[in-house]
């Protein structure tokens, strides 16, 4: 069995946590004891002690999209870092290119980089760009560093039973964003709808609300779900924290325009990319504290839900009262999408 599933290939999308523990995390080259968090499942960034400051590190790239590439890496990049609690400071990112492009697009790429990491109050420090062979589009890499004080970092592995589960904004952001920029053509809506869907892209940042919420204080893990939607993301902090949770789908938030490009696609709006959207996790004490914060700077905040012994499981409750087991599902909605219409 297990010769198989090695030779079996894999969908578009994340690698699955079973290949993950198998095949990637044992591989970690030489111990370095100033390394307090590498890699692990559920773990977005890495810290690394220096000189009494705590390194933030963080790489991802920008794979299911052409449209606003640079933009986009800038701020997912800078999500994971504010989600340890620090600030996103230094960028470095690749750009690999197809045959017959020009420097209109590496420009204009280049300046969605330099307005976002403007508006972060950040630098753009290095990278690499190059025409490589066998693309069909380009493929942007980046690269964020960030400081935290010593002690004052916070790590997705922290949640703890009878812990809320605290969401921002709205699921699905950055899927629904993409999928107005890139499949406008197949899709027959309202063109107020559609640009109100492309301009959700702008809400894609977290840094803020992670700031306000690590600031009020009670915070045990931050996450920003990207790939696998929401459901996801609160499945990597439970695993990361080896506890169960229970999720009252009824008050997750899901916008209009999201509702609507999901039930045209088919596909599920609670696995579909969440860049955006903030999943705290905080003491009971804090958390309706933090959500008052959130919401007093403008910033939409709802308790969904609550962390509980892993024994109890990973339960959504449906609006009809039914409990829905949640499984990892790293395969997010978009590649559904991209791979659909690919094949035509």
């Amino acid at each position: 069995m297990l010769c198989q599933s090695i030779s079996m290939p894999f969908h578009t999308g994340k690698i699955g946590s079973d290949v993950l523990r198998s095949s990637v995390l044992r591989y970690r080259g030489r111990h370095d004891p100033s390394v307090i968090l590498g890699s692990s499942i559920g773990e977005d960034a890495a810290l690394v002690s220096l000189r009494g400051k705590v390194l933030v590190l963080k790489t991802d790239p920008i794979t299911g999209t052409t449209s606003d590439i640079g933009f986009l890496s800038v701020h997912i990049n800078a999500n994971d870092i504010a989600c340890r609690g620090g600030r996103p400071r230094w960028f470095l990112c690749d750009l690999l290119l197809p045959k017959r492009s020009n420097a209109r697009l590496i420009e204009t790429i280049m300046r969605q980089v330099d307005k976002a990491a403007r508006a972060l109050g950040m630098a753009v420090v290095g990278g690499h760009t190059e025409v490589t062979p066998g693309l069909k589009k380009p493929i942007f890499v980046g690269c964020m560093v960030g400081i935290v004080d010593k002690g004052k970092y916070v790590t997705s592995h922290g949640a703890r039973p009878n812990h809320d589960i605290i969401m921002t904004k709205s699921a699905g952001i950055e899927g629904t964003a993409v999928l107005a920029m890139d499949f406008s053509h197949k899709l027959r809506l309202d063109s107020k709808l559609m640009a109100r869907a492309r301009a959700m892209r702008r809400s894609i940042s977290i840094v803020p609300e992670a700031m306000i919420a690590v600031k009020t204080g009670g915070v045990s893990a931050l996450h920003d779900p990207t790939e696998g939607g929401l459901l996801q993301g609160v499945w990597e902090i439970a695993e990361a924290s080896k506890v169960g949770f229970i999720v009252n789908e009824s008050r997750i938030r899901i916008r209009n325009e999201t509702i609507r490009i999901c039930n045209s696609f088919h596909v599920n709006p609670l696995r579909l990319m969440s860049s955006g959207c903030l999943l705290i996790a905080a003491n009971k004490r804090k958390s309706r504290m933090i959500v008052r914060q959130l919401r007093q700077h403008g910033i939409q905040a709802e308790i969904i839900g609550t962390f509980v012994d892993r024994k109890k499981g990973r339960k959504l409750i449906r609006p009809n009262g039914s409990r829905l087991d949640v499984r990892a599902n790293e395969r997010d909605e978009l590649y559904r999408v991209i791979e659909a219409y690919e094949k035509h």
